[in-house]
């Protein structure tokens, strides 16, 4: 049987974006009907809450779906200037597993790198429902670093959590436009290719496309390794997105085989 995702979009309207004109309330919901959108492609029963509807409504209508996880989806906000990345929050331990797996994809794009999940026992989506809650705040929509992030990358930050859920569930994740069993490339069409590591000190792992973004990880000379993704960022001419959502490497350092 399916397993069944509630999607609870903001309703917050009045949190205006740093740039473009557009607010929380607006841009949730498009995350949560793309998000929907890949969820549905991937075998999951998915209903999306009404946009602005009240939070008690939301989850009396998630406890009648029967879900076996609720996600309201945020973006958040703090000062003005620091874009600080995903943030996930959930009640206890219970919860903690899925939130570390769309946390490991939604937090590899983002552009902000001080990810989180925190045990939150305060918030009325988190206690409310009979689901296990993964409160998703999609990075902070008050600096305009965050909130032209947010704006552009709707669509990759649907795929993230879809991957995320795919994961904890034991579900193939199926890219957009994919008819086989698992993920040939991204929701734009890219198509993966693999590549060796070249450089004597191998590459590092870096959480964006860029030398500016933290690294998480390195890798040694010789290794084989898949990409799903390109970008142009600092410090090299291309990066590749690692299948695996470890996060990007330098291409300049590398060559397909």
């Amino acid at each position: 049987m399916a397993k069944k995702i509630y999607l609870s979009p903001s309703n917050q309207r009045s949190n205006s974006y740093a740039t473009g004109g557009t607010n929380e309330m607006a841009q949730c919901d498009k995350i949560a009907a793309a998000t929907a959108t890949a969820l549905k492609r991937c075998g999951f029963d998915v209903k999306v809450g009404k946009s602005g509807d009240t939070m008690q409504n939301r989850c009396s209508e998630s406890d009648s779906f029967g879900a076996d996880i609720h996600m309201p989806i945020h973006t958040n906000a703090y000062n003005g200037k620091v874009t600080g990345g995903t943030r996930i929050f959930c009640l206890n331990s219970n919860g903690k597993g899925a939130c570390d797996k769309v946390l490991k994809y939604l937090g590899a794009i983002s552009p902000g790198t001080a990810d989180s999940i925190k045990y939150e026992t305060g918030l009325y989506e988190i206690n409310t429902p009979r689901a296990l809650t993964v409160y998703v705040e999609c990075e902070f929509h008050d600096t305009t670093t965050g909130a032209n992030w947010i704006i552009n990358n709707v669509p990759k930050i649907a795929e993230a959590i879809c991957h995320g859920l795919c994961d904890h569930f034991g579900v193939t994740y199926k890219a957009a436009g994919s008819s086989g069993s698992s993920s040939g490339g991204t929701s734009g069409g890219f198509k993966s290719y693999i590549v060796r590591i070249t450089a004597d000190d191998g590459v590092n792992i870096r959480k964006g496309a860029g030398t500016n973004y933290a690294i998480t990880g390195a890798i040694p000379k010789g290794g084989a390794y898949t990409i799903v993704d390109e970008k142009t960022g600092t410090g090299a001419s291309k990066w590749g997105k690692l299948k695996s959502g470890a996060g990007w490497i330098a291409l300049d350092y590398t060559e397909k085989i």
